[in-house]
Order: C-alpha cells, then sequence, then structure tokens
C-alpha cells in the first residue's frame, strides 16, 4: 500500500469559533497550529447538541439521514441511535484501508459504546473530563424554585494533565508503528458546564477587564418566545457574575490548549509530525452571554452556538501515494483572522479527510471535500452555504438554518422566523424576518431551505401540506423551489 497521511484530530465541547479567534482567550498552541495550517473563520455545526453533531461529524450526513436527533443518553436506543447498517463512518473506510485508530475521551455518538462496530481498533471513553473537584467557596450556583441548585463555575485546585490527552500521547509514543498510518480522535468533555479551570488558568485573567457581550442586554424584540423564556433562567446574574463565567470559560479553553500543545509535542516526538494531519474543531459552541444566554441548543440558533472552530494543518512535508497526497501546508492561517472567504459544514470534514487519505467517501455522503479550499484552489463563490437542522431536543419543536454569503435564515415553524445580515449585523440583534423591504430576499433564503431538504432526503418537512403545517413564508412546490 502506497503510503497514505496519519490523522490526528482533536474534539472539544461548547466551544465557539469566537472564542478561539479571540485574542482575549489564550490559546497559544492553537495560534500556533494555526500558524502553520488554515483558520476558518466560517465553519458550522449541523446540530446545537453533542449527539447529533458528532455523529454528523463522523458519518458526514445530517441528523435527519443518521437518524440521532437528541443527545443520546435522554432517550431509549429506538429513538435515538446510529446503526452501522443504516450509515458508515470515516473510521470505517479508514479501517479498512489499513489504518490504526484510536478514540479516547467523550463519545456521545451512539448508545452502545462498541466503538469496535465504527472502525475504532482501541479506545477508552472514561477519560474524557480533566476537571478536579471544585474548590470550596469557588463555586457560582444559581437558584430556581423547584429545580435542583444549578452550578455554573467554579475553580479547580493544582495543575493536571487532562486523561484523554494522556491516553492519546501514550498511543503516539508507544503503539503506533512507521509502517502504519493511525487515526487518532481525543475527544474532551470541556469547557462544558460547569466552567472549572483549574486555579492557574483561571488566575491569567483579570475579572475587571473581561469585556462583556455586546448584545448582553439584548431585550429579544422579534425574536421567538422561547428566546425569552430562556433569557429569564440568565437574568438573575449580575455584571461581575458574567465577567466571572466568561472568564472561567477562557480558562477551560486555555486548559486545553495546553495539553493541545502537550500532543503536538509527543507527536514530534514520535517522528509522525510530518506525515500526519492535524486538526482541532468542536461538536458545538455556547452562549457565553450574548443576546443574555448561556450553554447552547433549545432555542438557540445564534452564532456563539452553530460557528465553531476548524484549525486544520496539513502534514510538514508532501506525503505522496494515492489520493494525491501532494498537498502542501497552506499557511494562510498564520493570523487570528483565519479564512473569512469560504463557508464549510461539519458534514464536509469526514469526506475532506477520506479524500486526503486517497479514499472515497461512503454513497449518500452529504458534504464534500474542502481540499481545494485548504490548497487555495477553491473559488469563493463555490463554498457561500452552510445548513443546520435542530429537532428541539426534549421540547420536540423543529427548526432549520440557512447560511448563504452574508445571510443567515432561521425557519422557525412554531414561531417567529429570523433573517439577519451577518455583515452588517454580526451580533444578530437586528431580525429582518418581517421588513418588507426584505421580503424577497426571506423568500429566497426559504427557498434554499427547502431546496437543501429535497436533497438531504428530509421529508418529514417537505412533504407536510397539512393546512395546519403551513407555517413557511413560502411552500416547498414553489415554482422557483422545486428541483
Amino acid at each position: 500500500m502506497a503510503k497514505r497521511p496519519s490523522i490526528l484530530g482533536i474534539l472539544t465541547d461548547h466551544t465557539s469559533a469566537a472564542a478561539v479567534a479571540s485574542p482575549d482567550c489564550r490559546t497559544p498552541n492553537l495560534d500556533a497550529l494555526a500558524a502553520g495550517g488554515i483558520r476558518f473563520d466560517r465553519y458550522y455545526t449541523v446540530n446545537a447538541i453533542c449527539s447529533p453533531a458528532r455523529a454528523s461529524l463522523l458519518t458526514g450526513l445530517y441528523p435527519s439521514a443518521h437518524g440521532v436527533w437528541d443527545c443520546t443518553h435522554t432517550q431509549r436506543p429506538e429513538w435515538v441511535d446510529l446503526r452501522t447498517g443504516r450509515c458508515r463512518c470515516f473510521s470505517h473506510r479508514l479501517a479498512a484501508a489499513g489504518y490504526r485508530n484510536a478514540y479516547f475521551g467523550k463519545w456521545h455518538v451512539e448508545q452502545s459504546n462498541r466503538l469496535e462496530d465504527f472502525g475504532w481498533h482501541e479506545y477508552e471513553l472514561e477519560c474524557s473530563r480533566g476537571r478536579g473537584e471544585p474548590v470550596p467557596g469557588t463555586e457560582l450556583v444559581l437558584s430556581h424554585p423547584g429545580y435542583r441548585p444549578y452550578r455554573i463555575a467554579a475553580i479547580a485546585d493544582g495543575p493536571r494533565t487532562h486523561p484523554a490527552f494522556d491516553r492519546a500521547i501514550d498511543f503516539l509514543c508507544h503503539r503506533t508503528r512507521p509502517d502504519e498510518p493511525f487515526c487518532c480522535l481525543v475527544s474532551t468533555a470541556e469547557p462544558h458546564d460547569p466552567y472549572v479551570p483549574p486555579r492557574p488558568f483561571f488566575e491569567q485573567y483579570d475579572l475587571e477587564r473581561v469585556p462583556l457581550p455586546a448584545s448582553l442586554g439584548d431585550e429579544l424584540v422579534g425574536r421567538p418566545e422561547i428566546v425569552r423564556r430562556l433569557q429569564e433562567v440568565w437574568r438573575p446574574l449580575r455584571p461581575d457574575q458574567w465577567r466571572r463565567i466568561i472568564a472561567s470559560y477562557w480558562a477551560v479553553v486555555g486548559f486545553l490548549d495546553h495539553e493541545v500543545g502537550r500532543l503536538l509535542e509527543a507527536l514530534a516526538a514520535s517522528g509522525r509530525d510530518a506525515d500526519t494531519i492535524v486538526f482541532f474543531t468542536a461538536d458545538h459552541g455556547d452562549m457565553m452571554g450574548a443576546h443574555g444566554l448561556l450553554t447552547k441548543g433549545i432555542g438557540t440558533p445564534y452564532e456563539p452556538v452553530y460557528n465553531v472552530p476548524l484549525v486544520f494543518r496539513l502534514p510538514a512535508g508532501r506525503p505522496r501515494g494515492e489520493g494525491g497526497a501532494s498537498l502542501a501546508r497552506e499557511p494562510a492561517g498564520a493570523s487570528r483572522d483565519g479564512n473569512r472567504s469560504h463557508v464549510l459544514s461539519a458534514v464536509d470534514l469526514a469526506p475532506t479527510l477520506l479524500d486526503l487519505c486517497g479514499l472515497e467517501p461512503p454513497p449518500g455522503t452529504h458534504g464534500r471535500s474542502f481540499r481545494a479550499v485548504l490548497a487555495g484552489t477553491a473559488a469563493a463563490t463555490e463554498w457561500q452555504d452552510a445548513y443546520a437542522e435542530f429537532f428541539g431536543q426534549r421540547f420536540l419543536y423543529t427548526q432549520r438554518i440557512v447560511w448563504h454569503g452574508r445571510w443567515k435564515f432561521v425557519f422557525n415553524p412554531g414561531g417567529i422566523d429570523e433573517l439577519y445580515d451577518l455583515e452588517s449585523d454580526p451580533g444578530e440583534c437586528r431580525n429582518l424576518a418581517a421588513d418588507p423591504a426584505h421580503r424577497s430576499l426571506l423568500l429566497a433564503m426559504t427557498r434554499r431551505m427547502w431546496r437543501r431538504m429535497h436533497a438531504i432526503g428530509d421529508r418529514s418537512l417537505f412533504d407536510s401540506h397539512y393546512g395546519t403545517l403551513r407555517t413557511a413564508a413560502v411552500g416547498p412546490l414553489d415554482e422557483e423551489t422545486t428541483p
């Protein structure tokens, strides 16, 4: 077999692109990784919660196709599970091509936890969290009548390493062979709430200088009722508490960044740096005070949740063999500005990794390889669209999101639709959906949504023509929509 590149991936939880790219959040190792590769500013998850997003990342399919629409621990297997007979993961393809596959940390993709059924040769899932016990007196707790106290943030004492990174470092240093390509994926539960950083990372921040989101006090005029109700959950928080939450979140991200540095040092020490693809991404983001909201999911179709980081570094050399892996390392991410011109989706990651390894994606994959984007040969006009599906989690309502260039459309069939100009209104504070001047654009974005549904095979909404289900601005059979 011709030489194929290896893959080292880091997948975190609750990480927004804005946090990783912000100069306020200290991530020197990710900055260094981007300096040797590329940081994408507009890379979107396909769902706002863990399990659907992770299943899409592995399969290249949207949730409506792979069947994982809620967190796996919240539903019965017959309701929410990933079946290998129905869809295949990129790890299946790599295993069949002779890769040694290892997975360490948070899984949350399906309910058997038998990763060998998904192409992983060795794995350990009981190492997904790296935070220690909170120091008494450092906890920030939110109370609400009839609910258990909700711990939002705290501080953990003492420096430590993250067990998922420890396992991956051991794998790189002791269980890889020079003649065998590998795929190692490190997955963390952090920076999921509660935000509990080790004290040294928290103490890097001066709380009085932590900036608050410009939209923290957003009154949410013209937004769905669910978002206003969610905002009430966090309304008791004072500005100083918001600053502490944000600093705690950044500090957890900084701790993970430190572990990324350890992992990349181990990769270099193993001698495999020159033939290994490295990427860093997340399943979804966190509102972190934007619009007065925290965490994710439910009614939060906003950029801090859906716009997630993707830092991608190709091998230092020019790997040869199948797949034309003669792709040189792209230096375009040398600054925090990253690549703003191309819009990518999480369903694109699996076909891209397979393409770089000289392998075809499974039939029916929704995503497409962005290899040409990495090479700098893809026209930006060909990469202007992204799409996301949301199924309401335990609230059981539906939502669809369409990005096209500077525009973003949110279809809320049980509420108020939303339309934003991300160029002039990056904070998404002005909903233009009801503006007569933007009516034609609203119709065009709705048609884009229907076309994407049709292409995916998401028939539930597309085929819904019952009287009480006709809530879109224009239906799926409009003459400008029908393929």
